[in-house]
């Protein structure tokens, strides 16, 4: 078999992690035999990756945050947040000027591959490695130009020292490959390689019942992903207020977790709009809410391909998105089949309030999405993606032409 290394900052709720989940539970289990290593022991992935095949599991921290999660205001989470930001501190430092000595404190073992599968701080771990008969490859999931949280890197030639140790480069979408040559000026070895969507999973989870009690009042709006700054939940609730105030009556679902949760709960509250939205939290089944809901809407200011943009997609939701990379990809080139608006905050009003009161745009986006909600096919992606790992040049140009995906 051959031995694969993925690397992960942690197991959270997260596009990249569920894009994760998918790829190793539909690899070949008689081909390879896979170690997820965790920066972090976190996340609520954790038990659903345990569950597959042919997968080990392990992390280098453990976390402080597991059983304080649920009660943010007490002693305990604050206290444990201080100790994780404590522990990244230390573990960016180590990075940052003895990196190949972190590695080797963590990895015993020889692995044939060696993924860094997010950007960043798992890239220069990776990129590191004391292994030098493995191949390594780095998986771009963004624009590398507006990676989150503390910069590894000690400046930018450091940046692209690290990207090129890595044997191939894997991003998401052609926008998200354009922007990583243009920073890096590594054109060599670079596919673009669509996520792998599961898309009778998803058809089947979303037939479960919701069981939590939620408000339904007018058009129901919902949005599915970290609650982070990237994703813009801070600006979806302003604009949610300022339709509301301009009584264009409708109800905003939130599902997911993070750090700016109670920053969101502190502007529901603030504003009195625990009647028309609902914070719903992590579920391991959001897709049950995405097919209840009217309309889907993705408020990022960063994605690469978005994994809930494709998953709503796939439910033939009507969609409003602002304009990230990885949009062709998902809709086309003539993107008809989703209202697709500039990333900033008045143009996502006017998007929102436009698919809100015209409900001929509605139908026509319902019907043109189904256009594209059956092209997209596990199968396909897992071979191409099967064939890098196997060490098969593929097309350097897009690894999956998305038109030959009609199944």
């Amino acid at each position: 078999m051959k031995k694969l290394l993925f690397v992960v900052h942690t197991l959270q709720f997260g596009g990249a992690e569920r894009v994760l989940i998918n790829l190793l539970k539909n690899l070949d289990k008689e081909k390879y035999s896979v170690t997820v290593l965790a920066i972090v022991n976190d996340g609520a992935y954790i038990k659903e990756l345990e569950k597959i095949e042919n997968v080990e599991y392990k992390y280098i921290f453990n976390s402080f945050f597991k059983n304080s999660r649920n009660n943010k205001k007490s002693k305990f989470y604050k206290i444990s947040r201080k100790i994780m930001d404590l522990i990244w501190k230390i573990y960016l430092l180590l990075l940052k000027n003895c990196s190949n000595i972190l590695y080797k404190m963590a990895i015993k073992e020889k692995y044939d591959v060696e993924i860094a599968f997010l950007e960043g701080k798992v890239s220069k771990f990776v990129a590191n490695s004391n292994n030098t008969e493995s191949k390594k490859i780095a998986w771009i999931h963004t624009d590398i130009n507006n990676v989150s949280g503390i910069n590894p890197f000690k400046n930018l030639e450091d940046e692209k020292k690290c990207y090129k140790k890595f044997d191939k480069i894997i991003c998401v979408s052609e926008e998200v490959k354009v922007r990583f040559s243009n920073k890096t000026g590594i054109t060599d070895n670079i596919y673009v390689q669509v996520n792998p969507i599961d898309c009778k999973k998803i058809l089947q989870n979303s037939n479960e019942e919701i069981t939590k009690k939620l408000n339904y009042n007018g058009l129901v709006l919902c949005t599915v992903g970290r609650l982070v700054k990237e994703k813009g939940y801070d600006r979806l609730l302003e604009i949610h207020k300022r339709l509301i105030d301009e009584k264009i009556i409708h109800t905003l679902w939130i599902i997911g977790d993070g750090e700016e949760r109670s920053k969101l709960e502190e502007y529901i509250n603030i504003n009195n709009l625990q009647d028309t939205v609902n914070l719903v939290g992590y579920t391991n089944n959001p897709h049950k809410y995405v097919k209840k809901s009217d309309i889907f809407v993705c408020s990022s200011r960063i994605e690469g391909l978005s994994s809930v943009l494709l998953e709503a997609t796939v439910l033939e939701k009507v969609i409003v998105t602002t304009n990230c990379p990885g949009i062709k990809e998902i809709f086309g080139e003539e993107l008809q089949t989703a209202l697709v608006v500039k990333n900033d905050t008045d143009s996502l009003y006017e998007g929102i309030k436009e698919i809100l009161t015209n409900s001929a745009l509605r139908k026509k986006l319902s019907r043109n999405i189904k256009q594209r909600s059956h092209i997209f096919n596990i199968d396909n992606a897992i071979m191409e993606i099967e064939k890098i790992l196997d060490g098969f040049d593929v097309c350097d140009e897009y690894t999956v032409n998305l038109c030959e995906l009609v199944v």
